[in-house]
């Protein structure tokens, strides 16, 4: 199991959802100056951040963004793909769950790796 490296509030959503992430299996980074949480398989490309961010298979990205009409923060999906890699396009951004259903970002963001990882 990996251990947690996060020194942050544990109330912060952000870190929230990196220890669920955790508690999952999966391994977490954290970058508060965008706001998002990478998730991804443990292994050897894990240790490795060039590595791990090679291929969008390999990691799954949450992104803390408030709701364009009630301005509640919200858990968004970032969906490089394999164009995000190779032409100038931008990334796509699905509305996932209130910030408050970290539980549940974590174990969707778990499934999506998963299944990822089968193909």
């Amino acid at each position: 199991m990996l251990m947690s490296s996060y020194s942050g509030s544990p109330l912060h959503p952000l870190y929230a959802l990196a220890k669920e992430l955790e508690a999952r299996g999966l391994g977490a980074s954290v970058d508060t100056s965008v706001s998002v949480v990478d998730a991804f398989l443990p292994g050897p490309e894990a240790a490795d951040p060039v590595r791990r961010y090679s291929r969008p298979s390999s990691f799954q990205r949450a992104v803390l963004r408030p709701d364009p009409i009630n301005a509640r923060p919200w858990w968004w999906l970032l969906w490089p793909g394999e164009r995000f890699k190779t032409e100038n396009t931008e990334p796509e951004l699905t509305r996932l769950l209130p910030v408050e259903d970290t539980a549940d970002v974590a174990r969707r963001m778990r499934n999506i790796l998963i299944l990822d990882s089968t193909e």
